[in-house]
């Protein structure tokens, strides 16, 4: 199972040149086009934060709108053709969340920054709407760090429910080369491991047979949040990467009483893999 068509939101950061790293390594194993997207709202924002390393010295040319732009449309299209890749510039003009999720409708993945809730965010477009609107998976990066792999130690979340099935079997394709991958459920009660343990069982039993070694978890919740359990395992593991469903309530639900989607990605400190 391979990725032929990935799209990548893109901006003037450092977030965003990670991102785009990754979604050429992508692209490489897998013998993909990319799609950079790229809002002009944000250059004003990265102006500010991201100044280039010369702004206000003497002589130094002033930065126009639209100059951000264009230099990263240069550097995506240098490096396409320095890999040998093929792909397209997309440049939106506003925040562009339904133009992303338009995009993401004919993508085989999605390649998006994690949404900073609370301070001076970047980031104005928020990744589970993406996943949630266009029915496709999501890979979400925090928004600080580097991640040279993503797929080769990974945690699954597993909680029988139809967004976790498509999470996992949309995530087959980064996880094909796994070194293990685990797979996590949590309950809320010692009497309930027999019963989840039977579907954990069959879920390793379909991983193994993709040729791809698995191994399942039970764990009680006690007083922590999922969310809160699913990071410090994940950090247990050397996990690269986690693979949730997205909203396992209705979406006004978890607006209204937060949940594990929201917590999830408040927190998160690995690339998370979502589809809903």
């Amino acid at each position: 199972m391979q990725l032929r068509d990935i799209l990548v939101c893109l901006d003037a950061t450092p977030a965003g040149e990670e991102r785009l790293k990754l979604s050429l390594r992508l692209a490489r194993a897998h013998h993909a086009a990319i799609s950079g997207v790229y809002s002009v709202h944000d250059d004003a924002v990265e102006a500010v934060l991201f100044p280039p390393a010369n702004e206000g010295e003497p002589g130094a040319a002033p930065v126009m709108s639209g100059t951000r732009a264009e230099l990263a449309e240069q550097r995506f299209r240098e490096q396409l053709s320095a890999q040998g890749l093929a792909g397209d510039w997309l440049l939106i003009d506003g925040a562009g969340t339904d133009a992303v999720i338009e995009f993401a409708k004919s993508a085989d993945l999605a390649v998006l920054g994690q949404y900073e809730r609370s301070g001076a965010t970047r980031n104005t477009l928020r990744p589970e709407e993406v996943a949630l609107a266009s029915g496709r998976p999501v890979l979400i990066l925090p928004y600080a760090g580097s991640f040279p792999t993503v797929g080769e130690r990974a945690l699954v979340a597993w909680d029988g429910t139809r967004e976790a099935s498509r999470a996992l079997h949309d995530a087959l394709p980064l996880i094909a080369e796994a070194e293990n991958v685990t797979v996590v459920s949590v309950v809320g009660a010692e009497n309930e491991r027999e019963r989840t343990q039977t579907s954990l069982d069959r879920v390793v039993r379909h991983l193994e047979r993709h040729d791809i070694p698995a191994r399942a978890e039970t764990i009680v919740r006690g007083e922590l949040g999922v969310s809160d359990i699913l990071l410090s395992r994940a950090s247990d593991l050397a996990a690269d990467l986690i693979v949730a469903g997205a909203y396992h309530h209705s979406p006004y639900r978890e607006a209204l009483f937060g949940g594990v989607t929201r917590d999830l990605l408040d927190h998160m400190t690995v690339p998370v893999l979502m589809a809903h």
